[in-house]
């Protein structure tokens, strides 16, 4: 007996401590993403209220024009140049030009980002550590953990010609231009504590670090509940192909997926559907990737509850709500 009693205790204590370790890392990742945060205050401090980045590095179109029917918006980022000097990436990704013989040393297939991918961002002189970068909850190699939503410090979203085509017709049907995107000054942000700035993310694609900024689809899906009090239709549509998880935060604990506000609050979020985990990820398999259009939880479930946690938080007030704006015109 006395010896089962010593069993029963010890397991106790063991299942205690290991709590209390995950309550320390968690507790550590969210000071670091605050710091973070607070660094890129810091830069909009010194820049005219002007954020750093999103991005890691520069590529695509940098001089378009979004149009939707007879109206049509010019989009000019970083004044039409692709040059990376001249732009505000708040760290820095692989890439010839930024890393050479950084690149060799490190491995472009590694598990690692190299440090001059940090140095070299702007926000580094406001961090100031290398240690800062990276997720006590992360396991991988790398040396980066973080990155910023696509909403922070973006003519349109995550700068990026791909989703501002993708978007523009749901956004301008529910009243929202193309000019109303612009995250690049913190002035933009109308609700800073319910505004995700960082967040943990594992870039499952092949090259081992985060890659631009993190970004979902923000459009109703398929097949998601209309507004309430909405005669026709009895769900959204939507013709645009909706993509749902374009990136996921990092699952390294599912209880815990931890990320910053913009202004420099945090939360750690737990997972109510951890199937998404195997689903997205795998094993079994190697699970869909990026882009999974997640379909409707089981009845009883409450709908996309994940998905929603942080498509409510991507960027309220620019992006518009799932109920129509304008009850006449409900349809995306």
């Amino acid at each position: 007996m006395v010896i089962a009693i010593i069993g029963l205790l010890l397991a106790l204590v063991i299942v205690g401590f290991s709590k209390v370790k995950t309550l320390a890392r968690v507790t550590s990742c969210l000071s670091q993403q605050r710091q973070i945060a607070l660094a890129q205050s810091g830069y909009v401090t010194d820049n005219n209220g002007a954020y750093a980045s999103n991005r890691t590095s520069v590529d695509g179109n940098f001089n378009y024009t979004l149009t939707v029917g007879s109206q049509s918006w010019p989009i000019l980022i970083n004044n039409g140049s692709t040059n990376q000097d001249s732009y505000h990436t708040w760290t820095a990704s692989y890439g010839a030009s930024i890393l050479g013989q950084n690149e060799l040393q490190y491995g472009l297939n590694s598990e690692n980002t190299a440090a001059k991918a940090l140095s070299g961002g702007r926000l580094y002189p406001y961090i100031g550590s290398n240690n800062l970068y990276k997720s006590p909850l992360d396991p991988t190699k790398r040396i980066r953990s973080y990155s910023f939503t696509g909403f922070v410090g973006g003519t349109v979203p995550e700068d990026s010609n791909e989703w501002a085509n993708k978007w523009v017709g749901w956004f301008v049907g529910q009243g929202v231009t193309p000019r109303e995107w612009r995250t690049t000054h913190a002035v933009h942000h109308k609700f800073p504590s319910q505004t995700i700035m960082t967040l943990i993310e594992d870039d499952s694609d092949g090259f081992a670090f985060n890659n631009q900024g993190w970004v979902i689809d923000p459009r109703p899906p398929l097949g998601s509940p209309a507004p309430q009090g909405t005669p026709s239709p009895a769900t959204w549509a939507n013709s645009g192909g909706w993509e749902g998880w374009i990136d996921w935060p990092a699952f390294w604990d599912p209880r815990n997926i931890t990320f910053s506000y913009v202004d420099g609050s945090t939360e750690s979020y737990s997972l109510q559907k951890p199937s998404l985990v195997a689903t997205i990820q795998g094993p079994p398999g190697a699970g869909v990737g990026h882009r999974y259009a997640q379909p409707a939880d089981q009845p009883g479930e409450p709908w996309r509850r994940d998905w929603m946690h942080f498509r409510d938080r991507l960027c309220p007030g620019i992006i518009p709500p799932m109920t129509a704006r304008y009850p006449g015109n409900p349809a995306p």
